[in-house]
């Protein structure tokens, strides 16, 4: 089955999934944290998406986002990987290994109380996947402090790939972890700042309800779910990891996914509003191919709708002089 174009539409909150191509490279140290962080300021700071929450996860991430500017939220994903991937390579002395699977999911939230759950599922991820007990715990990076503090802006150094080396991979002492990042951090003497604005979504559903309100449906939903992952462990005799299990866990280690989401374009528990979506994103996609032939014939007064994301444009004939391209085709 093929999947689903990518489309960015406008005035959308959307739910952008990656997943990397094999192992758990993001793992819980000083070192891991300070690149991703790093990371993510490079990619805001050259591309102001706005961020309503995140969590990396151990082999992928889960950003939700509002979209203003579809090629920003395009370019902002595509730095962001670029960034993690050099560093992984990097630290595993690598060079030119495939780090994340080729794109990412990104179905639009339609309705605000889908939002909600999202934002849940979002920041539950990781009691979901019994790695800590309430997401508040999680050892891993997240969005989750600065949403609950308030504290919406971070400084964040700018950890360039140059300042990274080979590190020890197998079993490695918290000491030593902490020594590495240490010595990385040292060379870093530029600043950026990362924003978190979790009432962004204002902009995709305005006077539906307040900031307050929606805050507090989601801290409550999040203690249902954390209280449904603790009835499951102690049901399924789950244990979680402990802290000492956590910083000693390799970059190395081998891993590889069992199960993976099926793409959508939208996300809705509401069946008329969610057939009503998929209906105009038909329709959207019938004018991108109709606007694609008639590039093809040379004719380019037809913009692409906004909100797809065009092929690359035809040549429609070489720049090469015809004697070089004789003589190319001779050689």
């Amino acid at each position: 089955m093929s999947r689903p174009p990518r489309i960015l539409l406008p005035h959308t909150v959307v739910m952008l999934t990656s997943r990397v191509q094999q192992g758990l490279p993001f793992v819980r140290s000083p070192l891991m944290e300070l690149i991703l962080w790093s990371a993510l300021a490079v990619a805001q700071s050259l591309y102001p998406v706005k961020v309503l929450s995140f969590v990396v996860m151990g082999n992928h991430i889960h950003i939700i986002a509002l979209v203003e500017d579809p090629a920003l939220v395009e370019s902002f994903m595509e730095r962001f990987k670029c960034e993690t991937a050099h560093a992984v390579n990097r630290l595993l002395g690598r060079r030119q290994v495939t780090v994340w699977c080729e794109g990412y999911d990104s179905p639009v939230i339609l309705t605000l109380d889908d939002l909600v759950e999202k934002l849940a599922y979002v920041y539950a991820n990781p009691v979901r996947a019994h790695r800590a007990a309430a997401i508040g715990t999680y050892q891993g990076v997240s969005s989750w402090g600065m949403f609950t503090s308030g504290t919406l802006t971070r400084q964040i150094k700018r950890i360039r790939r140059t300042f990274l080396s080979p590190v020890a991979t197998g079993n490695v002492s918290a000491a030593v972890r902490r020594q590495e990042a240490t010595l990385v951090e040292n060379q870093a003497t530029e600043t950026l700042s990362f924003t978190l604005s979790p009432d962004a979504w204002i902009a995709a559903f305005p006077t539906q309800s307040s900031p307050h309100d929606v805050r507090e449906k989601l801290l409550k939903r999040i203690k249902e779910i954390e209280h449904e992952m603790a009835v499951t462990r102690q049901r399924e005799s789950i244990l979680l990891p402990s802290d000492s299990q956590i910083a000693a866990q390799p970059i190395d280690m081998p891993y590889a996914p069992k199960a993976f989401g099926r793409r959508m374009w939208c996300i809705c528990r509401d069946i008329p509003l969610r057939i009503a979506f998929i209906s105009f994103i038909k329709t959207l996609r019938a004018k991108a191919r109709k606007v694609r032939l008639q590039w093809l014939r040379g004719d380019w007064r037809e913009p692409f709708p906004t909100g797809l994301f065009p092929p690359n444009q035809p040549m429609l004939c070489s720049l090469l002089p015809a004697y070089f391209r004789r003589s190319i085709a001779l050689m």
